[in-house]
Formats: structure tokens, sequence, C-alpha cells
């Protein structure tokens, strides 16, 4: 009776646990795990990310006119320090996106999603740039997936990112991303997935400007308040 109990309890906590992001074997069989500490669903505080730390804020708004003219906006801020910065990077992160309601099932978006950030170092503006967008590339992303692409160039690494919309261990996708792999010169070097808990892969944590790089675009998805997730409508 008692190993039946426990094995329903098991059963139960795979049931109710978040769903995972679908990694590639090369990740999935290596690297170093970090979670990603203290953001939650609150908006400020302070954060925690293996050796990397700082505090955080961020805001989420939806405009209507008459509920056919949407704009929606989204910010987020963070001031980090950890490996690889001298004193603090300090993060400014902006969304925008527009949409045109018919009815309830037809709508458009003429301003698709665009998330970019500016950073400055101890107050002082060096040349970084972090821009994500919303990316449509065949017949799901047009129907439903809200697919995501971008970029972030900072401190000699350029790294490109693209949102994760597959599962592990399923063959369905989610319409909204449940993370994000970085690739830099066509090789996966990292991934953020932002389900449940979120948590940053790191495939080779020994090198630290790419660590650092990585983290820093990871912060900026996870504290985004992404429209694919809105619960503003």
């Amino acid at each position: 009776m008692k190993t039946v109990l426990t094995l329903a309890a098991a059963l139960l906590a795979a049931a109710c646990a978040p769903a995972q992001m679908r990694l590639s074997p090369g990740l999935a069989a290596g690297g170093e795990v970090l979670a990603v500490e203290g953001i939650g669903g609150g908006n400020a505080g302070r954060f925690y990310v293996g050796p990397w730390q700082g505090s955080f804020r961020r805001s989420e708004e939806r405009l209507a006119v008459a509920e056919t003219f949407v704009t929606r906006r989204a910010g987020a801020g963070f001031i980090i320090e950890g490996p690889g910065i001298s004193e603090t990077i300090e993060a400014d992160c902006r969304l925008r996106e527009r949409e045109i309601a018919l009815d309830d099932d037809v709508s458009f978006t003429p301003e698709r999603m665009a998330y970019r950030c500016a950073f400055t170092a101890e107050g002082r503006a060096f040349p970084a740039r972090f821009e994500l967008q919303e990316a449509r590339t065949g017949v799901a992303d047009a129907l439903n997936r809200r697919q995501r692409r971008g970029e972030i160039a900072l401190g000699g690494e350029v790294v490109q990112m693209r949102s994760v919309h597959r599962l592990k261990g399923s063959p369905f996708e989610m319409a909204s991303p449940i993370g994000y792999v970085f690739e830099q010169n066509g090789r996966e070097v990292a991934a953020v997935e932002l389900n449940g808990k979120a948590r940053l892969i790191l495939a080779d944590p020994a090198n630290e400007s790419l660590s650092r790089t990585v983290t820093i675009a990871a912060l900026a998805l996870a504290l985004l308040r992404d429209p694919a997730d809105s619960m503003l409508g």
C-alpha cells in the first residue's frame, strides 16, 4: 500500500510540475544550470543568478480606444554586478506593440512587438545593444505562434537569440515562448527557460565574457512582460 501511495504522489507531482522547454542534445547533456532567483511575479526587488546579482523593476500597461485600437507597453530595468563587470551595468528596456481588433476573432498588428534595451556602465553610456522582435517565418507563426528573434552585442560579444516553443517530451508547441536559445557563430552557447522558475543554462561557464553577456540577455527576457502572456487582455 505504501508503494502505491508513493507512486501516486510522484505521478501527481509530475503532473503539477511546470512544463519544460525542449533543449538541444548538446545543452541538455552538459553545461551549468543557474537558477534565476528573486524575480517571481513581483515588479521590483533583487535577483540572483549564480555569481551575478542586482536589483530590478518592471511594469506593463494596455491602452485601448473603443477596444479596437490597442497599444501595449512594458518596461524593465535592472542593475547587475558580478564577474566580467568592473562595477555595475544598468539596463533600461522598453517594449511596444500596436494591435487593431476588428472583432473578437479577427485582429492584426500593424506595429509588431519590439523590445529594446539601452545600457550604461556606472551611469555612463557605452556601445551595447539588445533588441528582440516578433518574427513570422511560416504558417504556424501567422496563425498562432508568437515567435521572437533578436540579438545582444555587449563587451565584444555578439549573440543571437530565438524563442523556443517546443515542450520537453511532447510533440506540441506553445503559442508563446517557453524560453530562448542563445547562439554565437551558429553554435548554441546558452538557453534560458522562463516557464515556472526561470533558469539559465550555460554551455561554457568558464568563458566569463560570454557568460556575462548571455546572463544580461537572460535577465532582460526573464523580466519582460511579454504581450503573448499578458493578463491585461
